[in-house]
Formats: C-alpha cells, structure tokens, sequence
C-alpha cells in the first residue's frame, strides 16, 4: 500500500488527472477524450462547481486516482431545485489500484456524510448529469460495467445497483426514412432549458428537441444533440438521444419512429456518422423500435445508491 495524500482539487493537477482518465477510458469510444481546457471549459465554470469536492490522491507527485464528489440539484427540467442530492459524478482509478480506488470512494462518502447527506448516489442517472453530460457515454453518464474496477470501488464502498440501463449505437450511412400512420407535424428547434442547473449542465452544447404535433397538440418529442467531442475516437462527430416520449393514447402508431428518424436525418446533415442512446435495460419496446434504425447494445450501465445507516 503506498503512502497515499488527499488533495482537493487545484488546476496544477489537472493535466495529471486527465492523463489518467484518457488511459482509464481510452478503449470506450463513446467516452471523450478531455484536454484540460475542455474540463475547465464544460465542468470548472459551471456555477455549482465545487473545487472542495473534488478529491485527489497522489503518492509524491503521481496522481493515483481521483473522485468528484458533489451536493446539486437535479439536471432536468422535472427535478425541484430546492432540493439538493448528494452523489459521486466521476471515479477515474488505474484497475491495478484497486486499493486507491476503495480510499477514494471511503473518503467521498466520508466527504458526503459530513455535508449531512444520509443517502449517496454513485455515478446514477436518478437526479441527472450535472458535469459530465456530453463527455462520457453521451447524455447518461452512468458507471460502466466495461470499467469493472469503478464497479468493484463503488460495491466495496456500500453502493449497492438500483439502475440499470442499456447503452446502444448505430453508424449513419444512410439518412434514415420513417413516417407516422397519423398526419403529423415536426418542428424542431433548440431545447428549452427550464432552470439554471439544466442550462449550465449542457454548458459547451446544444441540445435540440424536436416535437410531434397532431391536430394542433404536442403527442411526442425527442431530445438529441450532436456531440463533436467524440470525433477524435470515433472520426466523426456522434448524434445522442437524450430523451423519447409519446402520449400514451397516440402509442404504436409510428410515432416515435417518425421522431428518431427525423433527429438522426438533422444530425447526419451536421456531420454526425454516429448515434447513441441510453434507455432501461427492460424497455424491450424501446429496444425494438432502435433497432429499426441499426442500433445495437453495446454497454450495461449501472446506477448505485448508498444510504448512511443511522
């Protein structure tokens, strides 16, 4: 075991942190690889960043690992922002470490307890993604089961599986044909953000939404974005489906078909040659109506909960 130091977090660790977490995440091609400027860029000028949150372990000048561990509210437009959730968002470690990796996660627990939060989230999608929506695994960061030793920290710590999803991509060499069995309309244009945390959690993106509109009401919606970060993985930019809803009475009637193809039409028209989507790993539906369009799965991911025993 070696002589491990905890720092908060300091940008004269930043380069050592993301050296890390592109050899950590280097065989993920939907995980983005970050430049330091992109970290301060998207993540460090977000208002509801806490620098005290984010803790690094080094023996000597070498960064073994580190963990943001943070207090926000929820990232979308249903969450109440008066009510504020205690999670780990990030947990970057080498596999060899597994020791570093079991200090990093006693200590943000520890870090998360002290702040009077008796339930913690670990990389779970319940409350949304408040920093690193964008940048790994599209719009639901969620911890990876291809990352086994992020899993094994977080199961070790308490963190016990209370989500699972579903991670699936399809390349686009065709634009995609789809049409509803009712006449509607499609209007697309950038989402609405309904409060601050949803706003500055697509800080350096634009989310698109594009709404379904039968007899002069809105029956269905995608949310989608073209994400350029992957590009240097991938060769090309990727299109994610960040959210999928139609009106229950206006079901199987092509709708969200209609939707998908729409999005991946104007995502394609934008260089993107790649999807992406996150959905519930028992949403067999869903996963049909993807699957139209050549998605395939690819990834299971996992959402943890930890709750303090008083």
């Amino acid at each position: 075991m070696p002589t491990v130091v905890f720092e908060t977090y300091h940008s004269n660790y930043l380069e050592a942190m993301l050296s890390l977490y592109n050899a950590e995440t280097a065989h993920e091609p939907h995980i983005a690889v970050l430049q330091p400027d992109q970290f301060i860029a998207i993540i460090e000028r977000k208002t509801y960043f806490d620098p005290s949150t984010v803790l690094i372990a080094r023996e000597g000048a070498n960064v073994l690992g580190w963990v943001h561990a943070c207090v926000t509210p929820g990232s979308e437009s249903w969450h109440d922002q008066d009510k504020q959730a205690a999670q780990i968002r990030m947990l970057i470690f080498s596999r060899t470490h597994l020791d570093i990796g079991a200090l990093l996660v006693r200590e943000a627990t520890a870090l998360l307890e002290q702040r009077g939060n008796t339930t913690q989230l670990g990389i779970h999608a319940q409350v949304g993604y408040p920093f690193y929506r964008g940048l790994w695994m599209g719009g639901e960061p969620m911890g990876l089961t291809q990352i086994p030793q992020i899993q094994m920290a977080l199961e070790v710590g308490g963190y016990k599986n209370t989500q699972e999803s579903i991670f699936m991509v399809a390349t686009l060499t065709a634009i995609p044909q789809a049409q509803a069995s009712v006449p509607i309309e499609l209007i697309e244009a950038p989402a609405t953000m309904q409060h601050p945390t949803q706003r500055e959690s697509w800080l350096g993106f634009q989310p698109m939404r594009t709404r379904a509109i039968l007899n002069g009401e809105e029956v269905g919606s995608i949310g989608w974005v073209v994400i350029p970060h992957v590009a240097a993985k991938l060769g090309a930019p990727c299109m994610n489906i960040w959210g999928l809803g139609v009106a229950e009475a206006q079901r199987r009637k092509g709708i969200a078909a209609a939707l998908i193809a729409n999005a991946l039409r104007s995502a394609y028209t934008q260089g993107a040659r790649f999807a992406s989507v996150g959905t519930q790993l028992w949403n067999a539906p869903a996963h049909a109506t993807y699957a139209r369009f050549g998605f395939v799965p690819v990834q299971i991911l996992i959402g943890r909960t930890r709750t303090t025993q008083l």
